[in-house]
């Protein structure tokens, strides 16, 4: 029993990309499973970094899978994120987000649990509403200077653009006061703060016909695995090109929407 290893690096929704990568290796290579791991042996591994995902995903793709050594079990390790790959796939990876799959894509974490879970949530997203997704706390590199929260008004500027009854803001605890400050520059759009659990808030992402993600990969996979039907992605300079073999832009022509040219926001130095 050959199985495809994924080591567990980030939080849930980098883990989700790092499960669908080995689901990917797995079919492109005939594995017989995957599974998460916290270990790194090198010895007894074929192991697979983010550029060497990209070179066979590329090829792949072209219908001409390059050679690797098949004889070992794989190890991934990287985040594993490119819309290009989860696009060709789409059909495939979302048929393995159902209640009987169990494996695992972190520790304690199956999609099975992920699917099964009740939210406690009090709001239910229609398809008149629109649901908005926003995360400051680590997307603000304070060393660098540099940001991946998108300007709130390049954010109106796009809700202007879409019909809705309801407008749902989903959010993170914030922790900083300048976390307080941005959020409450969207006040006067009178939205509906969803702000609990991170399965409560994953699930409600989930349930979102239409949908503004922001730069965090849970709501990127919730846009992916979830129900809807039109997805506006602000593009991050994180994914710009190839930045460490990643890419994450549409992942379905027909329903995705990419933003490229919104401004970033800084809390006031």
């Amino acid at each position: 029993m050959k199985t495809v290893y994924f080591l567990l690096q980030g939080q849930f929704g980098n883990n989700l990309f790092q499960y669908f990568a080995a689901e990917v290796l797995k079919k492109i290579y005939h594995y017989d499973a995957v599974q998460p791991t916290f270990y790194i042996n090198l010895e007894f591994n074929t192991v697979i970094d983010d550029d060497k995902f990209r070179i066979i995903t590329t090829d792949y793709m072209k219908g001409q899978p390059p050679h690797i050594d098949t004889s070992k079990d794989i190890l991934l390790m990287g985040f594993f994120q490119r819309s290009d790959i989860l696009k060709f796939e789409r059909e495939y990876l979302r048929s393995l987000f159902h209640t009987n799959n169990h494996n695992h894509i972190s520790n304690r974490i199956k999609i099975s649990s992920i699917i099964n879970h009740q939210s406690t949530h009090e709001h239910r997203p229609t398809e008149r509403d629109v649901t908005l997704h926003l995360r400051c706390g680590d997307f603000w590199d304070h060393a660098q200077c540099k940001s991946q929260i998108f300007h709130p008004d390049n954010i109106k500027a796009m809700l202007a653009t879409i019909p809705y009854d309801k407008l749902y803001i989903v959010i993170h605890t914030p922790e900083q006061q300048w976390e307080r400050d941005y959020y409450a520059m969207y006040n006067d759009m009178n939205p509906i703060w969803i702000q609990g659990t991170l399965a409560d808030d994953f699930d409600f992402l989930l349930r979102s016909t239409t949908l503004i993600t922001s730069a965090s990969t849970m709501c990127y996979m919730a846009a992916f695995l979830g129900q809807a039907t039109t997805v506006h992605i602000p593009y991050n300079y994180f994914y710009e090109g190839d930045h460490n073999g990643q890419r994450l832009a549409e992942f379905d022509d027909t329903i995705c929407t990419v933003h490229y040219h919104l401004k970033s926001w800084l809390p006031p130095m």
